[in-house]
């Protein structure tokens, strides 16, 4: 006989639960305000524990990650200077596409690819926020994602064997 209880959710479900207990405080806790302290630590943004932004649209719902990432979004546009255009509606949709091609990404990845895109190092804007400069500045991105976290797992291998052959 089939039980009707609900499954427990996974491993990964039940340390987000504990560690943010609710998406508002997620929200707070990886606002744009904070993203230039989360970056100051670029390694950990890559190697740590941060939730991606599918697993906090599967753990706290879709308007949760849409809202987060819109934030961050419409925060990118104020600091550009060029938010015309732009409705609310608009950045939700911008956020939906966004977490639909670059889910594994996590919360802090996407900060620092904010932060790096301010920084003049992906895309540039002229006279308007464009949606196709993030998602094309996202794909650059990826790729030295990708290749950063190479790097960090070669790091941490290098720092096994070095550990190894103390012992």
């Amino acid at each position: 006989m089939q039980s009707l209880q609900k499954p427990s959710p996974p491993s990964w479900q039940r340390e987000i639960l504990a560690t943010y207990k609710t998406g508002e405080n997620l929200l707070c806790l990886f606002s744009p305000d904070k993203q230039i302290e989360y970056c100051k630590n670029e390694e950990r943004c890559f190697t740590g524990h941060a939730p991606s932004i599918a697993r906090v649209a599967r753990t706290f719902g879709d308007s949760v990650a849409e809202s987060w990432l819109s934030i961050q979004l419409f925060e990118l546009a104020e600091f550009s200077k060029v938010r015309n255009g732009m409705e609310p509606a608009d950045f939700i949709e911008l956020a939906r596409t966004i977490i639909l091609g670059y889910g594994g990404f996590k919360l802090t990845e996407f900060m620092v690819f904010f932060l790096r895109f301010k920084q003049g190092l992906y895309g540039t804007f002229y006279g308007v926020f464009d949606p196709m400069v993030i998602t094309r500045s996202l794909r650059e991105f990826r790729a030295d994602r990708e290749k950063l976290l190479r790097f960090y797992e070669d790091k941490k291998r290098q720092e096994e064997k070095e550990r190894e052959r103390e012992l």
